[in-house]
C-alpha cells in the first residue's frame, strides 16, 4: 500500500484535500442555532414516512432529503451537528466528484486543483454546515455531471471508460436523486442537455472528414443518454403531478433589480461567499475569475486533445452558468434563492484548476530557459502550479473567518432566543410567531408547545386579528412576539398594530433577522398615578402617567401608560423614554420609542386631543436588585437634544420622576 502510494503520490494529495474539506465542514458545526428552516428540516424528519411523503406534497421540496435525513438522525442522533452532518458528508463527496471530473476532462493535476479549491470554497462550506438539501443538491448535480461527461464515448471508438454502464447507473441515479430533492435540479439537466447537443454537433461535423465509425459512436452517445434521461425521470413520475401543481401555484415575487446588478451580486456571493461584504470582495472575485477565464480560453498545445479539451472547456462554462441564466430567466432572481446555485461551483472550480496549471506551465517554461534545467530536474509545474492555488485560497480566508466567529454572519438566533425567554420563564408567558415554520424550529429547542402561538399567515381581516390576540392577552401577561419575514406573514401589519393600541411593549431588539418585541397585556390593581401638570418643551402635555408599583421580579415587563396632549401643532418627531436607575447614574433598562410604538408620532398630533401611549419597560435577567426611579422624557428623534420640563411652572431638568419600582434579585 505504501509502495503504491509512494509510486501515485496524487492518491495521497487527494486524500489529504477530502480530509481538510471535511475538517472544514464540520469544523464549528454547532456552534450556530438551527435557523428557520433547519428547524423545519429538524422537526419533519422526526414524522414517520407517510406524514413526510404527505407534508412534501404541501411544500416546495420534494421528500428526499427528509426521508435521508430521518434516518441518519436514527443513527447519529437529532442534535444540531448531527443534523448538520449528513450536509457536511455531501459537501465532502462533492469535492471528490470535482476532481474526478477535472481528471477525466484534462488530468490529475486540475483534478486535485479544483477538489483543494472546491474544498475551501466558502459559499460550498456554508451550505455544507446547514441542515437543508442544498448540499446534497450540489452532490447529485456533481455525480450526473461526472458521469454524463465520462460514459460519452470520444471520437474514433475507443472508450477510456473500463465500465460504461456503471456510468450510465450513476447518472440515473443521480439525476432522479436530483428530481427528488430539489425542483431547481432541471435547471441542471437543461444545462447538460445543452452539453449533450453540443458533443453531438461536433461529433457529426468532424464525422464528415473523418469515418462512419464516430457517427455510430455519436449515435450510440446520443441513445445511450436519451435512455437514461427518460429512466431518470420515469422515476420521479409518481411526484410529478404534485411538483407541477407545488411549481405552478408558488408564488415568488419577482425582486426589483437591474440584470447586471443581479448577475454581478449572484456571481460574488458563489465566489466570496454570504459571509464577506461586496467592498472586500474584489480580490477573490477577480483572481478567481482570471484563472477561469484563462482555463477557458487557453488552447490545448497537444494536437491529439485538441477537440476534446474544446468541448471539455465549452461543457463546463454551459454548466457553470446556465443554471445562473435560468435562475434570471424564470425571474428566480433573489438573496434566497442563490443558494440553488450551488450545482455552479464544481464546474468553476474545475475551469478555475485548469487555469491555474495553465500558468503554472507557463512560469514553469520561463524558469526552464532561464535556469536551463529539465522538467525532470525540478517538479516547477507542481511546485507552481500549488502555489498559485494556495495564494488564490488564501483570499478566501477573510471570508471564511467571518463564516466561523464573525456573529454579524450567524444564522437567526433561536437557540438564545429559547434561552433568552426560558431564563425567567412564567406560566402566564406566550411566545407568538408572526411566520410559518417559526413554531417548528423553536420546539426544537423547546420541546413543548406549551403557550406557544403560531399567528395567522396572512390574516383576512382587523376583527380576525383582533379576535385571535384578545383571546391569547387575556390569559397571559407576559408575551414575546417573534416577527420574521413580516412583509410576507402578516402585509398590513395588523398584529403589531393592535398590539400597539391594546399591549404595552416594554422591549425590542434585533437578533439576526428576527426582531422580538416584549409586550405586558395590561395594568393591575397595584397601579399609581403621577400628579399631572408636567409641560415637555413649551406645548406638550403629559396630561396623565400611571403604571404597576411595586416589587418586581427579574424578567417582568413594568407597563406604563402616558396621556399626551399638544397645545400647538408640532412639526418634530419626539421620541418618548421610560428610564429605570438611579437618580444620578446610567438607566439600567428602559424604552426609546415614538409614542404609541411609533404609530401615534408627534407631528401628527391634533391640537387638544388626549394621545394614549402604552409602553413598558422590561427587567431582563441579570439587572442589579434594589429601588430605582422611574423616569420619563422627550427628545428630538434626528438631534437627540432633550426637551426642557417644567413642573407647576417650575424647571425640573430634563427627565420627570413618575415614580419608583424595587428590582427583587
Amino acid at each position: 500500500m505504501i509502495a503504491r502510494l509512494r509510486s501515485n503520490p496524487h492518491w495521497l494529495v487527494l486524500g489529504t484535500i477530502l480530509l481538510l474539506a471535511a475538517f472544514l465542514r464540520f469544523y464549528k458545526i454547532d456552534a450556530q442555532s438551527l435557523w428557520y428552516d433547519e428547524g423545519n428540516s429538524a422537526r419533519i424528519a422526526e414524522r414517520s414516512v407517510q406524514l413526510i411523503v404527505e407534508g412534501a406534497a404541501g411544500d416546495i421540496h420534494p421528500p428526499l432529503y427528509y426521508l435521508i435525513l430521518k434516518v441518519w438522525r436514527g443513527v447519529f442522533g437529532d442534535g444540531e451537528a448531527a443534523l448538520r452532518s449528513f450536509s457536511a458528508a455531501c459537501g465532502a463527496l462533492t469535492v471528490l466528484f470535482a476532481y474526478l471530473i477535472g481528471r477525466d476532462l484534462f488530468n490529475r493535476r486540475v483534478g486535485l486543483i479544483a477538489a483543494f479549491l472546491l474544498a475551501v470554497m466558502p459559499f460550498a462550506i456554508y451550505y455544507s454546515q446547514e441542515a437543508r438539501m442544498y448540499a446534497l443538491l450540489a452532490l447529485c448535480a456533481a455525480a450526473s455531471t461526472f458521469s454524463i461527461l465520462d460514459f460519452r464515448l470520444p471520437i474514433g471508438g475507443q472508450s477510456k471508460i473500463q465500465n460504461p454502464k456503471s456510468k450510465i447507473l450513476l447518472y440515473v441515479l443521480a439525476t432522479a436523486a436530483g428530481l427528488w430533492t430539489q425542483y431547481a435540479y432541471p435547471f441542471v439537466m437543461i444545462a447538460q442537455g445543452v452539453c449533450v447537443v453540443l458533443f453531438t454537433i461536433y461529433d457529426l461535423r468532424l464525422t464528415i472528414d473523418s469515418n462512419r465509425q464516430s457517427s455510430i459512436v455519436n449515435r450510440k452517445f446520443l441513445l445511450a443518454y436519451t435512455v437514461a434521461s427518460l429512466i431518470a425521470v420515469a422515476l420521479f413520475l409518481p411526484w410529478l403531478p404534485i411538483a407541477v401543481r407545488q411549481i405552478s401555484g408558488w408564488g415568488v415575487e419577482r425582486q426589483a433589480v437591474a440584470l447586471g446588478e443581479g448577475l454581478l451580486d449572484a456571481y460574488r456571493t458563489l465566489i466570496a461567499g454570504r459571509t464577506l461584504p461586496s467592498a472586500e470582495s474584489a480580490l477573490p472575485l477577480l483572481a478567481f475569475s482570471a484563472f477561469m477565464l484563462i482555463g477557458l480560453l487557453a488552447r490545448d498545445t497537444r494536437r491529439d486533445t485538441q477537440y476534446t479539451s474544446v468541448i471539455s472547456r465549452l461543457s463546463l462554462l454551459i454548466l457553470a452558468f446556465l443554471p445562473l441564466a435560468l435562475l434570471f430567466v424564470f425571474g428566480l432572481y433573489r438573496e434566497a434563492y442563490l443558494k440553488f446555485l450551488l450545482v455552479c461551483l464544481t464546474p468553476m472550480c474545475v475551469l478555475a484548476g485548469r487555469g491555474i496549471l495553465v500558468i503554472g506551465n507557463w512560469l514553469m517554461g520561463i524558469v526552464q530557459r532561464t535556469a536551463q534545467i529539465t522538467n525532470n530536474q525540478l517538479p516547477i509545474t507542481s511546485t507552481s502550479s500549488a502555489i498559485l492555488t494556495l495564494l488564490l485560497a488564501a483570499t478566501f480566508v477573510p471570508s471564511l473567518n467571518n463564516l466561523y466567529n464573525n456573529p454579524a454572519y450567524a444564522r437567526d438566533d433561536y437557540r438564545s432566543i429559547y434561552q433568552l425567554i426560558s431564563a425567567t420563564a412564567r406560566d402566564d408567558d406566550a411566545v407568538l410567531f408572526l411566520a410559518p415554520n417559526q413554531w417548528e424550529v423553536y420546539t426544537y429547542y423547546q420541546r413543548n408547545d406549551r403557550n406557544l402561538f403560531p399567528l395567522t399567515y396572512r390574516p383576512a381581516s382587523y376583527d380576525d386579528v383582533a379576535m385571535q390576540m384578545s383571546e391569547i392577552a387575556a390569559t397571559h401577561r407576559r408575551i414575546f412576539a417573534l416577527f420574521f419575514a413580516e412583509r410576507d406573514a402578516d402585509p398590513d401589519g395588523w398584529y403589531e398594530l393592535w398590539m400597539s393600541g391594546n399591549l404595552n411593549k416594554a422591549h425590542e431588539e434585533w437578533i439576526g433577522n428576527i426582531r422580538m418585541a416584549v409586550y405586558d397585556s395590561g395594568m393591575d390593581r397595584d397601579a399609581w398615578q403621577a400628579s399631572p401638570g408636567a409641560m415637555f418643551g413649551e406645548a406638550i402635555e403629559l396630561v396623565e402617567a400611571s403604571g404597576r408599583l411595586g416589587v418586581a421580579r427579574e424578567g417582568d415587563v413594568i407597563p406604563v401608560e402616558l396621556t399626551w396632549r399638544t397645545r400647538e401643532p408640532l412639526d418634530k418627531r419626539y421620541k418618548v423614554f421610560v428610564h429605570i436607575g438611579p437618580e444620578d447614574g446610567p438607566p439600567i433598562a428602559q424604552n426609546d420609542s415614538e409614542p404609541a410604538a411609533g404609530y401615534r408620532p408627534t407631528n401628527t398630533w391634533p391640537v387638544n386631543e388626549n394621545i394614549t401611549d402604552r409602553r413598558g419597560v422590561w427587567i431582563r435577567p441579570g439587572l442589579p436588585g434594589g429601588t430605582h426611579g422611574v423616569y420619563v422624557g422627550m427628545y428630538d428623534s434626528e438631534t437627540g437634544e432633550r426637551l426642557p420640563i417644567l413642573k407647576e411652572g417650575q424647571p425640573i431638568g430634563d427627565r420627570l420622576k413618575i415614580g419608583e419600582i424595587t428590582i427583587s434579585p
